[in-house]
């Protein structure tokens, strides 16, 4: 099932530090040719999404496009990400991509690394946030 709101609404991102945190703390690093990720695991199937876009990328406007496009590949394909806190933090060859074509590959390559993250952690047995 797609929503197809053009917006990403609250419940789907990250935005406290208290839950932010916890990611970058305990979450699994995962390294693709354009985006570097970091995910931790929950109970609840509702994904949620930060952008980290630093300077290295370059201007604000060349950030905020990056940060569009990516946050409308997680939108677009909510259940990729189902069951994690997702930190995007892209990479400047990033940039060169169309923002439809970056959306593209921001659910290619989470699905290639990710290799079968995104089933519920207490059907596999895994640890969760809880420890």
């Amino acid at each position: 099932m797609m929503n197809m709101s053009p917006t990403l609404g609250r419940d789907h991102r990250l935005r406290r530090r208290r839950d932010i945190a916890p990611v970058f703390q305990r979450g699994q690093r995962l390294e693709a040719p354009l985006f570097s990720f970091r995910i931790l695991r929950k109970e609840e199937p509702t994904p949620r999404l930060l952008v980290v876009a630093g300077r290295r990328l370059g201007g604000a406007v060349t950030r905020n496009r990056v940060k569009r496009a990516v946050r409308e590949g997680f939108r677009l394909h909510k259940e990729a990400f189902a069951y994690l806190d997702t930190v995007v933090i892209p990479r400047k060859e990033a940039t060169r991509l169309r923002p439809g074509d970056l959306s593209e590959r921001l659910v290619e390559e989470f699905r290639e690394v990710s290799d079968g993250q995104r089933n519920p952690p207490h059907e596999r047995g895994l640890p969760t946030e809880e420890g």
